[in-house]
C-alpha cells in the first residue's frame, strides 16, 4: 500500500514538473518572438553606404515611401534625394498584414526593386502586388536603398 501511494505521489510531482517546464519554454519562445517582431527596423542608406535615417516597424500598419508635399506627408521622405526627380509622391508602401511586412509598389512608372537576403538578383516589383519582406532584404526606390534590419 505504501509503495502504491509513493508511486502516485511521484507521478503527480513528475507531471507537475513536466508541465512547469513546458510552460516555461513556451514563455521563452513567445518572448523571443515578440522581441524579434518589435525590433525590425528600416534603414535608409546614403550614397556612401552609411545610414541616413532609421525607422522602427513596430505597431504601425503602413509606412508610405515617396516625397512629402503640403497636401500629403510620407513616412520615409526622399524629397531631398539626389534622385528625387525619379521618385513619385506615393512611390511605395511598407504594409503589415498580421505579423509579416510587405512592400507594395504604388508608382506608375517608378522603379521599385527588391533584393532578398542572401540573393544577388534585384526583382522589379509590379504595381499593387505586395511582396513579403524580412530582415536582410534590400528595397530599391529608384536608386535609393532601404535595408531591413
Amino acid at each position: 500500500m505504501a509503495d502504491q501511494s509513493t508511486l502516485y505521489l511521484f507521478l503527480v510531482i513528475s507531471t507537475i514538473a513536466l508541465w512547469g517546464i513546458v510552460i516555461w519554454l513556451t514563455c521563452i519562445h513567445i518572448s523571443e518572438y515578440i522581441k524579434k517582431r518589435v525590433r525590425i527596423r528600416v534603414s535608409v542608406m546614403d550614397g556612401q553606404g552609411g545610414i541616413r535615417d532609421t525607422y522602427e516597424l513596430g505597431k504601425q500598419k503602413e509606412l508610405l515611401i515617396g516625397k512629402s508635399t503640403p497636401a500629403r506627408m510620407v513616412n520615409i521622405d526622399f524629397s531631398d534625394s539626389a534622385y528625387a526627380a525619379s521618385i513619385e509622391e506615393e512611390h511605395a508602401a511598407l504594409v503589415r498584414y498580421g505579423s509579416y511586412w510587405y512592400v507594395c509598389a504604388r508608382a506608375e512608372n517608378g522603379m521599385v526593386g527588391l533584393r532578398q537576403k542572401d540573393g544577388d538578383v534585384v526583382y522589379r516589383l509590379r504595381k499593387g502586388i505586395p511582396y513579403r519582406i524580412q530582415r536582410g532584404d534590400m528595397i530599391y526606390i529608384s536608386y535609393e536603398k532601404i535595408v531591413l534590419q
